[in-house]
């Protein structure tokens, strides 16, 4: 087993989430995003100092360089390594149609279809969900990132009108740029989900980019 710590003290380490902006610490990003173009995000971007490695998409590099910040042109969620840490023992297709929506919106009830439930810390039971079922209709990025690297189609659910900025983001990163989008349940059930991409260079892009010269392992 091996300990990680960082070189020469604490750092600010963005990975997962549209986190860059919320705070004005310099930090290493690898593989966050931007969630819009808002004021107090730029603000706060501009005061900071950013090593950056990989971001989550093409939409956030192009806002990062409006704002004067150097971004490399390397894409990934860093989601997207899950499977290489867990994988389901059993993919028997339990559920027809399977919901996601964002935490925020997880009060919502869809009668007579499975709702997959993320308040949780045990991703593992979230994931086994998500495997088991047929199709899964997301509102939540994660959600529909997860289902994809599982091999299990999705749809977009955007419901009233909400900013699609980080799910253009990540769909841009794989090279998808006409996005079906459903205003609810019965629209997504009409419409033929996205291919699913291959991710092998996303994998790889995530690998390489992340910051090792910055950390020192010590093994126990």
């Amino acid at each position: 087993m091996r300990n990680m710590r960082w070189k020469g003290g604490n750092k600010h380490l963005y990975a997962i989430g549209s986190i860059i902006g919320f705070g004005c610490q310099d930090a290493v990003i690898w593989g966050s995003g931007i969630l819009n173009d808002y004021r107090l995000y730029r603000d706060r971007i501009r005061k900071s100092s950013l090593d950056i490695r990989c971001v989550r998409g093409p939409k956030t590099r192009m806002l990062l360089r409006s704002y004067g910040v150097k971004c490399p042109e390397v894409y990934g969620d860093p989601a997207i390594l899950l499977p290489e840490i867990y994988m389901p023992k059993n993919d028997k297709k339990l559920y027809d149609i399977s919901v996601i929506t964002h935490f925020s919106k997880n009060n919502l009830e869809y009668k007579g279809i499975h709702r997959i439930n993320i308040l949780t810390t045990d991703y593992k039971s979230v994931v086994d969900e998500i495997v088991a079922s047929k199709l899964v209709i997301s509102s939540s990025l994660h959600g529909i990132i997860l289902s994809e690297i599982y091999g299990v189609p999705c749809v977009l659910l955007s419901e009233n009108n909400m900013n699609l900025f980080k799910y253009e983001d990540y769909y841009y990163s794989t090279e998808r740029y006409n996005i079906p989008k459903a205003g609810n349940i019965e629209e997504a059930l009409n419409l033929k989900p996205l291919n699913i991409p291959d991710f092998t260079n996303i994998r790889e892009n995530l690998r390489n980019s992340f910051p090792y010269d910055l950390f020192v392992s010590n093994h126990l």
